[in-house]
């Protein structure tokens, strides 16, 4: 994963209530569409899904681990997977061919093209930190008593 970011969730309901909750708001096939929240799996353990609505969500990929107390708490990596990045990075890369090619000698259209670029780079940011209030979102509305600890 790139971009990944790290919390610990510590929820107050059992690991069961918590992955058949998150498992009842997936997505499986069309007949189930309405009222789904994500797609992806759930093991016994863990999920890994993403956010429905937009080739864009992050993955959100964690599995339940004890504590130091001997409590279950939840470890979530949010970030995207490795043929997204590289889709932007292709992305990026032709914007990059486009400027090289315009290029004749005057800069007048590099402040455009570079203008361009920062807004889908921070576009891009804003949607992740979207995506994420979403999911944690979610999460407080399920489990009101939910601690969401982010990790550096």
């Amino acid at each position: 994963m790139f971009f990944k970011s790290r919390y610990i969730l510590e929820f107050s309901k059992p690991k069961r209530e918590v992955l058949e909750n998150i498992e009842k708001d997936i997505f499986q096939g069309f007949s189930n569409y309405f009222g789904k929240s994500f797609t992806g799996k759930i093991s016994e353990n863990g999920f890994k899904i993403k956010l429905m609505g937009g080739s864009d969500s992050p993955t959100f990929k964690g599995n339940f681990i004890l504590n130091r107390d001997n409590e279950e708490s939840f470890e979530l990596s949010v970030g995207f997977e490795y043929y997204e990045v590289l889709l932007y990075l292709v992305f990026l890369s032709f914007i990059l061919l486009l400027i090289i090619k315009s290029y004749d000698g005057n800069f007048y259209l590099i402040p455009i093209y570079l203008a361009i670029l920062g807004f889908i780079i921070f576009s891009g940011y804003f949607r992740l930190r979207k995506k994420k209030s979403l999911f944690f979102d979610y999460l407080k509305n399920f489990d009101r008593n939910c601690e969401i600890i982010h990790i550096k």
